[in-house]
């Protein structure tokens, strides 16, 4: 007998073998999650629409699975801003434990617990009389690079034009995917960036072991509850790492959290940028 050969065999048939009983998992996960039938997601609609919550996405058919993360607070200082957007001209007025504050001018930056950062523009001079959105977004994106902030890691999730404003939302993403609660806002109007917010997180460490959470379809009905999102349309449904300090019970002062778990969850946007966070197991 030709051994060599026979164990080709035993090998090739043995990941066949596997092969077949993937596709039978897999498929079996389709077809029997009632959840992501066409009839269960045609009836969440009609009952999102009994809400006036419309549908300007698809609503995911997947069995949602990520694995949790455990992230950080970016730290920021208040000398670090001074220096670079006032060149160290910005007089430091207050710089205690938790709160510190800059100013220049009518330019200032108010800086909480290390990590979120205010910034606000008060000068009434007009300097970009043709300011349109592309404008906006060159603005915004000199000054992040001013600050020495990495936008690699940033992603462009919602612009909006009101009155002469640009609202300007950056968030976080690790390898394509939304990492929440991490956000760099701007306000710009022809004064240039009238207003700056951020709070921004790092990825320490991915678990091993992914956790499954509930159907899009089924987690999307907790919107039926939620007043807030009535009258809205709702134009992203994203899988997300998702921190939320005053979730975990190990914490005292949520507000003094440096780092913690960041757990799958469904990210539902809405057309006014406003956002929900549903994680159900």
């Amino acid at each position: 007998m030709d051994w060599s050969k026979a164990k080709t065999i035993l090998i090739v048939a043995f990941i066949i073998t596997n092969l077949l009983l993937i596709y039978v998992l897999v498929g079996e996960n389709h077809i029997y999650e009632p959840t992501l039938k066409d009839e269960f997601i045609d009836e969440v609609i009609a009952l999102l629409a009994e809400k006036d919550i419309r549908l300007g996405t698809d609503i995911p058919k997947e069995i949602p699975r990520l694995n949790s993360m455990i992230v950080e607070y970016e730290r920021v200082n208040i000398e670090q801003l001074n220096q670079n957007y006032f060149d160290n001209e910005g007089i430091i007025e207050q710089n205690t434990v938790g709160l510190s504050k800059v100013v220049k001018g009518e330019e200032s930056f108010l800086l909480i617990n290390e990590r979120s950062i205010i910034y606000e523009n008060k000068e009434d001079d007009e300097i970009y009389k043709d300011l349109d959105e592309d404008k906006a977004l060159q603005l915004a994106e000199d000054f992040i690079d001013k600050g020495k902030f990495n936008m690699a890691d940033m992603k462009l999730s919602f612009i909006k034009e009101d009155e002469g404003i640009f609202y300007i939302e950056y968030s976080k993403v690790y390898k394509d995917v939304f990492v929440e609660k991490a956000f760099t806002n701007f306000q710009i109007d022809k004064r240039g960036v009238k207003r700056f917010e951020r709070s921004w997180l790092k990825e320490k460490d991915l678990a091993d072991v992914e956790i499954y959470i509930s159907t899009a379809p089924k987690s999307i009905l907790t919107l039926l509850g939620m007043q807030q999102a009535y009258g809205k349309t709702i134009t992203d449904i994203s899988l997300c790492y998702y921190f939320e300090p005053e979730k975990h019970d190990y914490l005292d002062q949520p507000t003094d959290a440096k780092q913690g778990k960041a757990v799958p969850a469904w990210r539902i946007q809405f057309d006014d940028g406003y956002k929900i966070f549903i994680d159900e197991y």
